[in-house]
């Protein structure tokens, strides 16, 4: 059965995953144990999807104080990894930056991605 885990990991995997890796020195998301975690999955056999950004950089969370949405301040914690068998059928894959927008909203994006059929 092929196997997918998504979700808010609350894990940035790289330093390209954060907004400014300096900010992080010491904190959570970034630490040596939650990204060897992360690694752990992927020497298994998973794949993390690396979603394209529509906007911006490709990040999927921002702290709601001081405007960091805005400004661009966020992260890549909100991850999709995935086995070979969905990897392969891996079409698009994209952060829906909009969704945080608007009144009221989620401090985290949705990771859309999309799948094709299998193969036959």
């Amino acid at each position: 059965v092929p196997l997918a885990m998504c979700g808010d990991f609350n894990v940035a995997p790289g330093e390209q995953d954060v907004w400014d890796q300096a900010q992080f020195l010491g904190s959570t998301h970034v630490s040596a144990p939650e990204r060897d975690a992360i690694g752990a999955l992927l020497e298994v056999g998973f794949t993390d999807v690396q979603p394209r950004a529509l906007k911006g950089a490709p990040f999927t969370y921002w702290d709601y104080r001081a405007g960091m949405f805005h400004k661009g301040f966020g992260m890549r914690i909100d991850l999709v990894l995935l086995d070979g068998r969905l990897t392969s059928r891996v079409r698009d894959a994209y952060i829906d930056r909009d969704a945080r927008k608007g009144s009221k909203p989620s401090d985290h994006a949705p990771v859309v991605v999309d799948l094709g059929p299998p193969a036959a």
